[in-house]
Order: C-alpha cells, then sequence, then structure tokens
C-alpha cells in the first residue's frame, strides 16, 4: 500500500510540473489570432473582422493586395478591436508574418484613434518598409523598420518616438525593409516601470536579429484608441501591405529578452492556451486514477 501511494504521489507530482509549465507558457496571454479557418481570438472574445479582399486560409492571414499598388486598388486588412491593448501598464506584442513588394510605409500591425492625417491623432505602429538613405543599410535611426509612436500626429510636439530596426544586412537589398518576401517574427514590448519601448526583429531562416532599439516609451495611459489594424497604415493614402501573417498575440505584461527570444525558437501555434491545459488536466487525472488501480 505503501508503495502505491509514493507512486501515486509522483505521477501527480509529474503532472503539476506540466501545468505549471503550460500555465506559464502561456502566463499573461490576452489575445491569440492563430487564423486556423478565420480571424477568431482564441484566448479572449476580441474576434477579427476580415476586410476587403483579405482572406483566411491555410493557417494564414492573407492580405491579397498588388506588390506597389499605386493607389491601392483592393485594400485588404483585417480589423481588430482597440481593447486588445492595455489602456495602461504593459504590453507585449508578438506578430509572425511574410511580407511581398508592398511600398513605402506600409504597416504589420496599427493603433490609431480614427482616421488620421500625418499632423494629427494618436498611433503606435510596426512600420515594414520605411524610407531610410541607403547608406548606411541599417544602424541607428535609418532602419527600414521601426515601430512609431505618437500622440500628436507626425512629426507633431512629443511624446513621439521610434524604435529603428538596427541590423546589418536584414531585409531586401540589406537595408532593413521587412518586404523582401522573408518570413519574420517581430515584437514590441512596452514596459510600463521602466518607461521603455523595446523591439525585436527575428529573421525565421536563420535567427538573424534580435534587439534592435530601446527607446523611451509612450505610457499606454496617453493613448485613446479607437481601431486597430493588421495590415494598414494609420494614413489612409499609404500603400497597404502584401502578404500573409501566421499569428499575431497580445499580452498583458512586458516579456523579457529571453522570453521573446524562447518564443522565436518555439515558433506560432506552440503556444498552450488554458482549454487545452484544462483538457490536459483531466487527462492526467485519469492517469493517476488507472496508475492507483494497477499499482494497488
Amino acid at each position: 500500500m505503501k508503495c502505491s501511494w509514493i507512486k501515486a504521489l509522483l505521477i501527480a507530482a509529474i503532472g503539476c510540473a506540466l501545468g505549471q509549465s503550460a500555465l506559464t507558457a502561456q502566463a499573461g496571454l490576452s489575445h491569440r489570432y492563430s487564423f486556423a479557418t478565420d480571424a477568431t481570438d482564441s484566448v479572449g472574445t476580441a474576434h477579427g473582422t476580415i476586410q476587403g479582399v483579405a482572406t483566411v486560409g491555410a493557417g494564414l492571414l492573407n492580405f491579397n493586395n498588388p506588390a506597389f499598388p499605386t493607389p491601392n486598388p483592393t485594400r485588404g486588412y483585417l480589423s481588430l478591436p482597440a481593447s486588445i491593448l492595455p489602456t495602461s501598464g504593459s504590453v507585449t506584442i508578438e506578430q509572425w508574418f511574410n511580407f511581398g513588394g508592398s511600398g513605402w510605409f506600409t504597416e504589420a500591425y496599427t493603433f490609431r484613434n480614427g482616421p488620421a492625417s500625418q499632423t494629427t491623432g494618436q498611433y503606435l505602429m510596426h512600420v515594414a518598409s520605411n524610407p531610410q538613405p541607403a547608406v548606411p543599410p541599417g544602424g541607428p535611426n535609418t532602419g527600414g523598420n521601426r515601430i512609431s509612436q505618437a500622440t500628436s500626429g507626425w512629426g507633431g510636439p512629443p511624446p513621439e518616438a521610434f524604435a529603428h530596426g538596427t541590423t546589418p544586412n536584414m531585409g531586401a537589398g540589406g537595408g532593413g525593409y521587412l518586404d523582401d518576401g522573408v518570413a519574420y517574427m517581430a515584437a514590441t514590448v512596452i514596459d510600463g516601470t521602466a518607461g521603455t519601448l523595446s523591439y525585436y526583429v527575428y529573421r525565421i531562416s536563420d535567427g538573424l536579429g534580435g534587439l534592435q532599439e530601446t527607446v523611451a516609451a509612450v505610457p499606454l495611459s496617453s493613448y485613446s484608441f479607437t481601431e486597430a489594424f493588421l495590415g494598414r497604415s494609420a494614413f489612409d493614402a499609404d500603400n497597404y501591405v502584401n502578404g500573409t501573417v501566421d499569428e499575431f498575440r497580445i499580452y498583458n505584461h512586458a516579456k523579457s529578452a529571453n522570453e521573446i527570444a524562447a518564443d522565436f525558437a518555439r515558433g506560432p501555434g506552440i503556444v498552450p492556451e488554458p482549454a487545452s491545459i484544462g483538457l490536459a488536466g483531466l487527462a492526467l487525472v485519469g492517469l493517476l486514477s488507472a496508475a492507483r488501480r494497477r499499482v494497488r
């Protein structure tokens, strides 16, 4: 009898360890879009709405916009509830994507407080193709990709800040343009305690990249966003993205550099969700009961 209880306790301990590991991996994950069949938020209830010619298929959000359109003839993108972003504190935004040639000022994601001109409005956006000087390719303040944040429009008074891509030889022509038909993982981390915004980019094929730049953050409490998009800019005149998104996630805390690197290494589709954790727990209970019967 003593032996049976020892075995049962061991099984229970293993089950607790597995459960804790799963809970740790998905801790703080508040919204997740994996595009299995549609734009459902598989963690929360902030489901997306397909706009224009965009489609979902084979686990990808496809914008279906032509390369370098002038003007924008199709406008395929995804609309998301602006409430997916916390109104204060910290946040981590992760996205896996593959964009083809799209044109200047195309955005992987955008948050804004309504239709904006370049001189008004608030925005937080990931610019995949930001014009830059040809030399140097990459480097501080010249990256062809960046996170843009502002509360009073483009070129307006502070707070306005940018975190630029700084990894040399990344992106089209080595100039940092992330619409080169190559898959990337990018992350934006706003740390409300430190008052910083950190920008990460990894090229999936070889792992090139990492932390690009850390700058002073516009606090989340300074924003009053009303709209959120994947595949379009805060400014209606800018080009729309040509390409696909594999996964988009929002965490309600600031992830560390090591945690971002671990998410990149795991790739999209790996984070356990509450539903799967619950099923795993039921399975462990069943295994424990069966083990008890066998060792009596």
